[in-house]
């Protein structure tokens, strides 16, 4: 999937419109990134470390705390991509890529190919303790033989677990309600070819039987 693609763009959207500006939350792990005490650790969604690390690869300069303070929509879709590509999201079914670049975007690429290869172990693709979050030889054949809907749902069954587990403790609990909000919005806007492509068959099904029906009803005579 290309960076300028509509889906990928639509994803882009989606990922913004739940990060923030700039932030100094000192609740927020990525507190660690900050260049010195009281600076922003994150903005959009990019921790300091995250654009120190990819700023040069992705052509964003100079690498200083000033330009991290204007990174721009266009900037950060740079970083969006960057994780996609960090999972092999180019290898995976659309909707999966996507799903897995999410979880990438919030907990690290190891993360989320962990939890895809757990989706995996739990549809019997893979074998029990295979979850390394590497993504291998075994791990795309794997892929390549579930259907994307199945893939698709049995990923987010492992990531919604996985944030419950998390704001089921203390220091995570306030960002429930948000992570959650998070993880519907997503389901709600990217989904699998097999859920669109119903829904556009069902559309043009639709249409044409509007386009074949006639506009008045008959008339009959009677003797």
């Amino acid at each position: 999937m290309d960076i300028n693609s509509a889906q990928f763009q639509q994803f882009v959207r989606h990922i913004l419109s739940f990060e923030g500006g700039l932030s100094k939350d000192p609740r927020d792990t990525a507190v660690k990134y900050a260049p010195f005490p009281g600076a922003y650790h994150t903005n959009k969604g990019v921790t300091y470390g995250a654009f120190v690390a990819l700023a040069p690869k992705l052509g964003i300069t100079p690498v200083n705390y000033e330009r991290f303070l204007k990174l721009s929509d266009q900037d950060v879709a740079k970083f969006i991509y960057q994780f996609y590509t960090s999972i092999n999201g180019q290898k995976l079914p659309g909707a999966v890529g996507l799903s897995v670049a999410e979880a990438a975007w919030g907990s690290g690429p190891v993360v989320a190919i962990r939890q895809l290869q757990q989706a995996l172990i739990n549809l019997k693709k893979l074998p029990p303790g295979s979850a390394d979050g590497k993504f291998g030889p075994q791990t795309l054949k794997a892929v390549q033989a579930t259907k994307e809907k199945d893939l698709y749902d049995a990923f987010w069954k492992v990531r919604r677990a996985f944030i419950d587990s998390l704001t089921a403790q203390k220091s995570y609990a306030v960002y429930a309600k948000g992570w959650n909000r998070r993880i519907d919005s997503f389901l709600n806007t990217i989904k699998p070819v097999a859920i669109t492509g119903l829904l556009l068959l069902t559309g043009i099904a639709y249409l044409v039987y509007s386009e074949a029906a006639p506009t008045t009803p008959k008339t009959y005579k009677t003797k």
